[in-house]
């Protein structure tokens, strides 16, 4: 998690950007196996968020490993290569520890329906980064 995010967040909306950090944030949380280095770079990442009530509440969720209720995502209709940075961005998230599990996949299709992506496009990105972790050795 350690590289910079390809997102262009300065472009969203406070809404958008409370969203993708709560994204970001379910699909750490999603394999219930959170590491130390995880969380560390979580808060890091999530910087962007400026309202302090929102990152407290951001960080609770990552305290108490709490997975947010993700809706779908709005705004970026006519932008659909900004929501695709989002899903490359929550996939080198989800693969950082060089795995991917069920239920991360199962976190990825959801949160890329909400982002407006059919299944066998997120089911693409799942396989890029399937590949990515076997690169990885």
């Amino acid at each position: 998690m350690s590289q910079p995010l390809k997102t262009p967040v300065a472009e969203m909306s406070d809404h958008q950007r409370e969203w993708f950090a709560m994204a970001m944030i379910s699909i750490i949380l999603a394999d219930g196996n959170v590491s130390e280095g995880e969380t560390q770079s979580l808060v890091q990442s999530i910087s962007f968020i400026k309202n302090p009530q929102v990152a407290e509440t951001l960080k609770k969720y990552i305290a108490y490993q709490t997975v947010p209720n993700l809706t779908a995502f709005t705004g970026w209709e006519t932008k659909p290569k900004n929501r695709g940075m989002i899903m490359l961005d929550l996939m080198h998230i989800a693969i950082a520890d060089r795995d991917f599990s069920p239920k991360e996949r199962e976190l990825f299709i959801h949160i890329g329906k909400l982002l407006g992506f059919n299944v066998p496009k997120v089911e693409e990105l799942i396989s890029m980064g399937t590949q990515a972790i076997e690169g990885m050795d």
